[in-house]
């Protein structure tokens, strides 16, 4: 495989956060010399990014928020981005609910969770909410404890960090199939077009 594939493939792993296979990957690419031209950023992000992803995934949001307040700090501090920092509180109080400690979700709550925007008042009482039930995985607030849940934040922070740092949130490799399908689909058309007007 030439540079340029691997470095294709390459950032399709690091993208989607598939540490392993790109640590692998990248054993591969060294065997063929081509690992000192990988990026640097490229090197270590993806190990951040993993981290912070599999933590999320975890229910681990205090390492989460730690691995983020120590490497990507404006993810928290930016006024755009107040959402994701928000639903990462969320998250760690339902982390806590989960856990059976409800007086510690209580003083959680009451330092973390006073909505800062009248837009965040709503998910405010929706997640401590949950705190009235004495097993939140069979009320009506269950979803907020399941892991798709915790999956869709992992995704949405991960695509903020790549937005923070002026990256797109799809890899190049995607970007090219995406190109690809409409100049096939254009030249299908152009095709069908000069074959009516013979």
């Amino acid at each position: 495989m030439d540079f340029d594939c691997n470095l294709l493939v390459l950032d399709y792993l690091v993208h989607h956060c598939y540490g392993k296979t790109a640590k692998a990957f990248i054993e591969n690419i060294k065997t063929l010399d081509q690992f000192a031209y990988l990026p640097s950023q490229t090197k270590h992000s993806e190990i951040l990014e993993r981290a912070i992803k599999d933590s999320i995934e975890q229910g681990e949001i205090h390492r989460a928020l730690k691995t983020i307040e120590d490497h990507f700090p404006a993810l928290l501090e930016h006024d755009e981005l107040q959402h994701i920092s928000f639903r990462l509180r969320c998250q760690h109080f339902i982390e806590i609910i989960r856990s059976g400690s409800e007086m510690e979700a209580i003083l959680y709550a009451q330092k973390y969770l006073k909505p800062v925007k009248h837009e965040f008042k709503e998910q405010v009482r929706e997640v401590t909410s949950l705190i009235a039930y004495s097993d939140p995985f069979q009320s009506q607030s269950k979803h907020l404890m399941s892991q798709q849940r915790r999956d869709k934040l992992a995704h949405e922070v991960n695509c903020a960090i790549l937005d923070l740092h002026c990256l797109s949130d799809e890899s190049t490799i995607e970007k090219v199939q995406r190109q690809y399908a409409v100049v096939t689909d254009e030249l299908e058309r152009i095709d069908i077009k000069e074959k009516k007007s013979a």
